[in-house]
């Protein structure tokens, strides 16, 4: 009997070692993915910080040839904002009244036009009695037009 049990025992702590080792794998396995991110995400900013240096430079360059620009064009700046003060000054003289700028009067009334539809005119004309002949003479449409409106207006 105690063979038995110390038998029972040898097993249980197998097992027990086994799963044991299987955990100890499995942290690893999680410590070794969470490096791997934490690496990607290091190599990611230093990307971005790179990038963003770039950007700062190509910006400060611009603004210099901006400057650069502006201080050789203001000259010539001068002279045309007073062309264009003078051109404004001219065109914002009242002239005589010219048909272009009249104020637009109100309409009193404005009568609702309604149009029939084609379909609407032929059901129209049918139910007054007329032949397919004279819908088509009428609407000055084709008889087959005619008579293909009122066979779709039927199955309906």
């Amino acid at each position: 009997m105690l063979y038995i049990l110390l038998l029972f025992s040898f097993i249980i702590h197998i097992v027990t070692f086994i799963i044991i080792r299987q955990l100890k794998l499995k942290q690893d396995t999680l410590a070794g993915v969470e490096d791997n991110v934490n690496q990607q995400v290091k190599n990611i900013e230093d990307t971005l910080a790179v990038y963003l240096v770039e950007l700062k430079e190509e910006n400060e360059k611009f603004v210099q040839q901006v400057e650069k620009f502006n201080s050789n064009n203001s000259d010539n700046n001068n002279q045309k904002q007073h062309e264009v003060r003078k051109s404004v000054k001219e065109v914002n003289t009242p002239k005589q009244s010219t048909k272009e700028y009249q104020p637009i009067s109100h309409v009193e009334q404005v009568e609702d036009v309604v149009e029939r539809s084609t379909t609407a005119s032929v059901l129209h004309l049918h139910e007054k009695g007329y032949t397919v002949d004279e819908i088509a003479k009428e609407l000055d449409k084709g008889k087959t037009e005619v008579e293909l409106l009122l066979k779709f207006q039927q199955k309906k």
